[in-house]
Protein backbone atom coordinates (compact mmCIF):
# COMPACT_ATOMS: atom_id res chain seq x y z
CA UNK A 1 0.00 0.00 0.00
CA UNK A 2 1.37 3.23 -0.55
CA UNK A 3 0.41 6.29 1.26
CA UNK A 4 0.89 10.07 0.63
CA UNK A 5 1.93 11.79 3.74
CA UNK A 6 1.29 15.56 4.05
CA UNK A 7 1.30 18.37 6.96
CA UNK A 8 1.31 21.64 7.26
CA UNK A 9 0.36 23.40 4.24
CA UNK A 10 -0.89 26.42 6.27
CA UNK A 11 -2.46 27.17 2.94
CA UNK A 12 -0.08 26.92 0.33
CA UNK A 13 -2.18 25.87 -2.30
CA UNK A 14 0.54 25.48 -4.74
CA UNK A 15 2.58 22.87 -2.46
CA UNK A 16 -0.92 21.00 -2.04
CA UNK A 17 -1.68 20.90 -5.46
CA UNK A 18 1.65 20.04 -6.07
CA UNK A 19 1.72 17.16 -3.97
CA UNK A 20 -1.69 15.79 -5.36
CA UNK A 21 0.26 15.72 -8.57
CA UNK A 22 3.19 13.11 -7.18
CA UNK A 23 0.47 11.10 -5.30
CA UNK A 24 -1.68 10.91 -8.34
CA UNK A 25 1.42 9.83 -10.53
CA UNK A 26 2.34 7.61 -8.24
CA UNK A 27 -0.96 6.23 -7.64
CA UNK A 28 -0.70 6.57 -3.90
CA UNK A 29 -4.26 4.24 -2.20
CA UNK A 30 -4.20 7.27 0.37
CA UNK A 31 -3.81 10.47 1.59
CA UNK A 32 -2.49 11.57 5.21
CA UNK A 33 -2.76 15.42 6.46
CA UNK A 34 -1.41 15.42 9.37
CA UNK A 35 -2.85 18.69 10.65
CA UNK A 36 -2.45 22.64 9.44
CA UNK A 37 -4.14 22.74 6.47
CA UNK A 38 -5.60 26.18 8.05
CA UNK A 39 -8.56 27.08 5.59
CA UNK A 40 -11.18 25.07 3.74
CA UNK A 41 -10.30 25.94 -0.12
CA UNK A 42 -6.95 24.38 0.84
CA UNK A 43 -8.93 21.04 1.15
CA UNK A 44 -10.10 21.40 -2.67
CA UNK A 45 -7.14 19.87 -4.12
CA UNK A 46 -7.26 16.75 -2.15
CA UNK A 47 -10.80 16.38 -2.39
CA UNK A 48 -10.73 16.88 -6.28
CA UNK A 49 -7.83 14.19 -6.64
CA UNK A 50 -10.19 11.07 -6.26
CA UNK A 51 -7.97 9.67 -3.70
CA UNK A 52 -9.71 8.26 -0.37
CA UNK A 53 -7.95 10.70 2.36
CA UNK A 54 -7.66 11.57 6.11
CA UNK A 55 -7.41 14.53 7.96
CA UNK A 56 -6.17 15.77 11.41
CA UNK A 57 -6.62 18.80 12.90
CA UNK A 58 -3.45 20.87 13.97
CA UNK A 59 -2.75 23.07 16.40
CA UNK A 60 -3.85 26.44 13.75
CA UNK A 61 -6.86 24.60 12.07
CA UNK A 62 -10.09 25.51 13.71
CA UNK A 63 -12.47 26.13 10.73
CA UNK A 64 -15.65 24.15 11.81
CA UNK A 65 -15.87 23.75 7.88
CA UNK A 66 -13.09 22.09 7.01
CA UNK A 67 -14.40 19.39 9.26
CA UNK A 68 -17.73 19.70 7.61
CA UNK A 69 -16.33 19.52 3.81
CA UNK A 70 -13.91 16.59 4.69
CA UNK A 71 -16.80 14.76 6.00
CA UNK A 72 -19.07 15.79 2.80
CA UNK A 73 -16.26 14.49 0.45
CA UNK A 74 -16.22 10.77 2.51
CA UNK A 75 -12.79 11.75 4.09
CA UNK A 76 -12.20 10.80 7.84
CA UNK A 77 -11.57 13.85 10.25
CA UNK A 78 -9.64 13.10 13.39
CA UNK A 79 -8.97 16.10 16.47
CA UNK A 80 -6.13 14.09 17.93
CA UNK A 81 -3.98 11.05 18.30
CA UNK A 82 -5.62 8.24 16.22
CA UNK A 83 -4.69 4.45 15.78
CA UNK A 84 -6.01 3.29 12.35
CA UNK A 85 -4.57 0.36 10.17
CA UNK A 86 -2.52 0.67 6.77
CA UNK A 87 -2.74 -2.55 5.19
CA UNK A 88 -3.20 -4.52 8.26
CA UNK A 89 -0.39 -2.72 9.83
CA UNK A 90 -0.77 -0.51 13.28
CA UNK A 91 -0.19 3.38 13.01
CA UNK A 92 -0.36 5.96 15.02
CA UNK A 93 -1.51 9.39 13.42
CA UNK A 94 -0.96 12.74 15.25
CA UNK A 95 -0.41 16.61 14.24
CA UNK A 96 1.38 17.27 17.79
CA UNK A 97 1.66 20.10 20.35
CA UNK A 98 3.43 22.32 22.26
CA UNK A 99 7.18 22.63 20.92
CA UNK A 100 9.16 20.66 18.68
CA UNK A 101 11.14 18.68 21.09
CA UNK A 102 8.45 17.90 22.88
CA UNK A 103 6.31 16.37 19.85
CA UNK A 104 9.74 14.56 18.62
CA UNK A 105 9.56 13.43 22.07
CA UNK A 106 6.50 12.27 22.15
CA UNK A 107 6.70 10.45 18.87
CA UNK A 108 9.83 8.52 19.50
CA UNK A 109 8.24 7.31 22.94
CA UNK A 110 5.20 5.78 21.55
CA UNK A 111 7.61 4.15 18.83
CA UNK A 112 9.61 2.57 21.61
CA UNK A 113 5.92 1.17 23.18
CA UNK A 114 6.39 -1.42 20.34
CA UNK A 115 2.21 -1.08 19.87
CA UNK A 116 2.68 0.15 16.49
CA UNK A 117 4.49 -0.15 12.96
CA UNK A 118 4.32 3.40 12.41
CA UNK A 119 4.23 6.67 13.98
CA UNK A 120 3.21 10.06 11.65
CA UNK A 121 3.45 12.99 13.21
CA UNK A 122 3.82 17.07 11.87
CA UNK A 123 3.74 20.00 13.95
CA UNK A 124 7.78 20.42 13.59
CA UNK A 125 7.71 21.43 10.22
CA UNK A 126 11.07 18.94 10.62
CA UNK A 127 11.54 16.16 8.04
CA UNK A 128 12.32 13.15 10.29
CA UNK A 129 12.60 9.38 9.11
CA UNK A 130 14.16 7.30 11.64
CA UNK A 131 13.32 3.65 12.69
CA UNK A 132 12.41 2.90 16.80
CA UNK A 133 12.78 -0.96 17.55
CA UNK A 134 10.24 -2.50 14.46
CA UNK A 135 8.30 0.77 14.50
CA UNK A 136 9.15 3.44 11.63
CA UNK A 137 8.16 7.18 12.53
CA UNK A 138 7.87 9.77 10.12
CA UNK A 139 7.43 13.45 10.09
CA UNK A 140 7.26 14.79 6.54
CA UNK A 141 8.28 18.30 7.15
CA UNK A 142 6.29 21.18 6.03
CA UNK A 143 4.81 21.56 3.06
CA UNK A 144 4.54 25.39 3.08
CA UNK A 145 8.22 25.52 3.10
CA UNK A 146 7.67 28.76 5.64
CA UNK A 147 9.79 28.03 8.57
CA UNK A 148 12.48 25.58 7.26
CA UNK A 149 12.63 26.91 3.18
CA UNK A 150 12.33 23.44 2.01
CA UNK A 151 9.04 22.32 1.12
CA UNK A 152 7.95 18.59 1.51
CA UNK A 153 5.68 15.41 1.69
CA UNK A 154 6.66 11.59 2.01
CA UNK A 155 5.53 8.19 0.62
CA UNK A 156 5.13 5.73 2.34
CA UNK A 157 5.56 2.07 1.30
CA UNK A 158 3.74 -0.23 4.08
CA UNK A 159 4.68 -3.25 2.29
CA UNK A 160 8.51 -2.56 2.11
CA UNK A 161 8.01 -0.22 5.77
CA UNK A 162 10.19 1.97 3.23
CA UNK A 163 9.82 6.21 3.07
CA UNK A 164 10.86 8.28 0.15
CA UNK A 165 10.95 12.44 1.19
CA UNK A 166 9.67 14.33 -2.11
CA UNK A 167 10.85 17.99 -2.64
CA UNK A 168 7.70 19.88 -3.77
Amino acid sequence: MLVGIISDSHDDLESIERAVEIFQRMSVDEIIHLGDLISPFSLNPIINSGIPFRLLRGNNDAETLTTISTLENDGLYYSGPVEITLSEKKALIFHGFGSKELTKLSAIQLARSGKFDFVLYGHTHEVHVEKVGDTLVINPGESCGKLTGRKTAAILETGERSVEILNL
